[in-house]
């Protein structure tokens, strides 16, 4: 009997050492998720990875410096220097020429802001009203958002871009930026866009898991 009793104390102590084990990550987990709901979307926020750049501009200007390909509004170049920007002309006597820039994401995103450097440094050329359309992998429209961009008042290149926020845009995989009028005469021009997003949840859930479980792992290693 002392020998039964002596057995099932040694496999009581085990087990329990394994159930702490097993809830001690878990506890973490729990806690770490917990914080995260505590950060808003902004503090997550990060930069979009954007993989292709269409555009149904007929044709672009470069004879103040402009680039021909659309891609150079996301190349991370926000200075007016020459191929740092994009430059066309209005529709002549029939008026402002509608342009749509079409922007694909690496992966899935969630979106919640948006922001563009105007011109390149000309008061007059800069773009003025402009529609985004949301679109999922398979070219449904999730959303839309209308924005007016300020008059540039300065004849310098903005450092920073005019920023817009609004409600998070969940699994984006194509954004259409619609160039509706602009405050240039005969071109308009724009330097630079940039989308925010936050990771997704799941990618999230699976990574502070995995930083969770890591002692245990160690531990066990180990041995």
């Amino acid at each position: 009997m002392k020998i039964h009793h002596a057995i099932h104390a040694s496999l009581s102590d085990k087990g329990k050492s394994v159930v702490a084990a097993l809830l001690r990550p878990g506890i973490v987990v729990i806690a770490l998720v917990g914080c995260v709901h505590l950060i808003s979307s902004a503090a997550l926020a990060a930069p979009i990875s954007i993989s292709n750049v269409t555009s149904d501009v007929p044709s672009f200007i470069t004879v103040n410096g402009g680039s021909t390909d659309p891609a150079a509004t996301v190349d991370g170049n926000k200075s007016s220097n020459p191929g740092g920007f994009v430059d066309w002309a209005n529709d002549g006597a029939a008026g402002f020429l509608i342009a749509t820039f079409t922007y694909e994401f690496a992966s899935k995103e969630n979106v919640f802001a948006f922001e563009l450097w105007n011109d390149r440094g000309q008061i007059d050329t800069g773009i003025e009203n402009f529609e985004l359309v949301f679109y999922d992998s398979i070219a449904s429209v999730l959303d839309t958002y209308s924005g007016t961009a300020s008059l540039p008042t300065s004849t310098s290149a903005t450092p920073q871009g005019e920023y817009f926020d609004f409600a998070t845009v969940i699994d984006v995989k194509t954004v259409d930026l619609r160039v509706l009028s602009s405050f240039g005469v005969q071109a308009n021009q724009f330097r630079e866009v940039e989308f925010s997003g936050t990771p997704e949840p799941s990618g999230l859930l699976l990574a502070l898991l995995g930083l969770a479980l890591l002692p245990l792992f160690r531990r066990r290693q180990s041995r």
